[in-house]
């Protein structure tokens, strides 16, 4: 694999995802628009979507999170969708009865069941992950945990087992992450330096003597494995000045690399495949959001959304129940679509009830456990000299002359326009270049003003958190990179620099407000496992679960109200969702314990959700609960 700071490819990641790209036609839409109406015949008609009556909850815990607190109340009411009424048992009560509520509908919750706000996910990528479900799952997770026999071989293997449906379709998988494998040694010395697992053409060239194409899809989607078979085949989609040398080169660099290189890659898979994945693409999307509802989401933020997705999750919403949420920021990736934004317009309540954009996204950089997060110094590990990628060209003249777009035009464009900004930014330097931008372009407003974030924020130093809290702006953590990938981090990538990652507790003793997000697909939807994971650090691939920076761990209360309140702030709709006062909407969850009493935090993120609540209309249900 060949990296380093000059490399001008698009840095990949679930933010700027290389595959959706042949997708942004009207020819997509119009598949998809066949797909979905006959989705829907399938459905149940009894499906309302309109919210249910009376129903008041007392005993147990309620934990509204008025203003933030996690203080508890006696009961909580709601009506037609909303809350109506909370606080002591019997100003409830009374309230409920003169609205005309039966006894019957006032249930009493068992000692250790946990009413909340409905949990939000503030950075996700929904028809980009439902768009892969039918390709062989190669990730590590077994639901919310790593599947401990995760390795190199165990990939292969699934691989050389898989038959194709029929003649000349590839073998397409997903997932694969070398950073959640065993690590290599040299002439296996367990004390020279450890590497990443390296997954090469000449590897899977051994599965197979069938000559079957195969497209295997790195988790953080800058990489791509393939066999000589595919190679012969996506040869033809590159300039005919570089076809005779591709397959040398791609064997020697051991697999595919950034967009120059994926993009042909998936002009090459057969058009039926494609087709295929258009046609279950509704079944699969309704999976993600089934899934974020029995893990207690009432709310999902795509985080990167393009035209096409915007209109596939329309579509979806007109024919199917509303069980999610979805707000989005549109991805912006040229001063040309900056330019081409309309003015902010402001978000009414009116607006939840639709696919709503709230933000635009920017990408600088990569990922770090893919090596192409942007890096102040290289990688600790192989290759050498890498410091990742970086996306924009930045002066803040604006006077750069460079085939890459220039970030400071986009942001002073975006911010002009009254847009909140959300900036991916994983690698130190490219925070930096992020807060230089932000500065720039404020001119001395607070950025807090707009809710300007800040996207996975990996890599922070004591400088660099003091000056986002100044600027006004707000991080939202990928917080998987410590639970699930820290160990890799801390013995392979980074090394020492690993303290640096995910500084939670640091910012928030800033008195910043952060969040806590899963990036899906990186990894699984789950509030409650990503507030275990900041409020444990353990790093889960380490042998004894050592826990990575121990000063950088947060309160339960903390996790809390920034998967419940500070989400709902960060994504623009704290007004109506996010926490449970009078007149906002009903969306809340049930859950079978209390996270910030459960005796071991290491359970958080496996304690039930026996109810999910959607405008006060039941959207999921666990079937041991009545």
């Amino acid at each position: 694999m060949n990296h380093d700071n000059c490399n001008h490819d698009c840095a990949q990641c679930a933010c700027h995802n290389p595959l959706w790209n042949n997708y942004e036609t009207s020819e997509s839409l119009n598949h998809f628009t066949d797909s979905i109406k006959e989705y829907a015949k399938q459905l149940s008609t009894s499906e309302s979507l309109l919210p249910t009556g009376f129903v008041m909850y007392s005993g147990g815990v309620i934990r509204p999170m008025i203003n933030g607190s996690t203080d508890q109340v006696e009961a909580i009411g709601f009506a037609n969708g909303k809350v109506f009424a909370v606080g002591n048992l019997s100003d409830v009560s009374a309230q409920m009865r003169a609205l005309g509520m039966q006894p019957n509908n006032h249930l009493v919750l068992e000692e250790n069941q946990t009413l909340l706000p409905g949990l939000i996910e503030p950075h996700v990528h929904i028809v980009p992950t439902a768009l892969t479900m039918g390709w062989i799952d190669l990730g590590t997770f077994t639901g919310q945990h790593l599947n401990p026999d995760y390795s190199l071989d165990y990939v292969l293997n699934q691989v050389k087992q898989f038959a194709p449906e029929k003649p000349g379709d590839w073998i397409l998988g997903t997932g694969v992450d070398p950073a959640l494998m065993p690590f290599e040694y040299e002439g296996e010395c367990k004390d020279s330096a450890p590497q990443l697992a390296d997954i090469t053409v000449i590897a899977l060239d051994n599965l197979r003597d069938d000559n079957t194409p195969i497209f295997l899809m790195s988790a953080s989607l800058h990489t791509a494995y393939v066999n000589t078979a595919a190679l012969e085949q996506i040869k033809p989609f590159f300039p005919a000045d570089e076809q005779a040398n591709f397959v040398n080169n791609i064997t020697e660099q051991g697999a595919l690399q950034e967009l120059t290189q994926i993009s042909p890659a998936f002009n090459a898979i057969p058009t039926s495949q494609n087709l295929a994945a258009l046609k279950h693409l509704p079944r699969y999307i309704a999976e993600i959001f089934s899934t974020a509802n029995k893990r207690g989401v009432t709310m999902m933020y795509e985080a990167g959304m393009k035209p096409m997705m915007c209109e596939m999750l329309k579509l979806y919403r007109k024919f199917t129940p509303h069980n999610m949420r979805v707000g989005y920021a549109k991805l912006c990736e040229s001063v040309a679509d900056a330019e081409a934004l309309t003015d902010f317009t402001p978000i009414t309540e009116q607006s939840l009830a639709e696919v709503f954009q709230a933000g635009v996204k920017l990408v600088s950089d990569g990922s770090n456990q893919g090596l192409t997060g942007y890096q102040s110094e290289q990688y600790s590990c192989n290759p050498v000299n890498n410091y990742g990628i970086f996306n924009y060209s930045y002066d803040a003249t604006e006077q750069t002359d460079s085939n890459k777009p220039n970030y400071q035009k986009m942001v002073n464009t975006i911010i002009n326009k009254g847009w909140p900004i959300l900036i991916h930014a994983n690698g130190n330097h490219a925070i930096d270049i992020a807060l230089d931008v932000f500065e720039n372009a404020l001119v001395g407003e607070s950025g807090i003003y707009k809710r300007h974030r800040i996207e996975h924020c990996s890599l922070l130093s004591d400088y660099s958190a003091k000056r986002m809290q100044e600027i006004g702006i707000s991080p939202s953590f990928l917080i998987g990179h410590v639970g699930y990938w820290g160990y890799a981090f801390e013995k392979v990538i980074f090394k020492s620099k690993s303290h640096m990652l995910d500084r939670c507790k640091t910012m928030l003793d800033l008195n910043s407000r952060i969040t806590l997000h899963s990036d899906l697909s990186v990894s699984p939807t789950g509030p409650l496992r990503m507030m275990e994971q900041a409020v444990t650090r353990i790093m889960e691939k380490s042998p004894k679960h050592h826990v990575l920076n121990e000063s950088e761990c947060i309160s339960r209360e903390q996790a809390l109200k920034a998967i419940t309140y500070d989400a709902a702030w960060q994504c623009h709709v704290d007004e109506w969702v996010g926490s449970l006062a009078k007149n906002k909407l009903a969306d809340y969850v049930i859950l079978a314990e209390d996270p910030l009493t459960i005796s071991d935090a290491r359970k958080i993120r496996d304690i039930p959700v026996l109810q999910t609540w959607v405008g006060g209309k039941l959207r999921y249900q666990y079937q041991l609960f009545s």
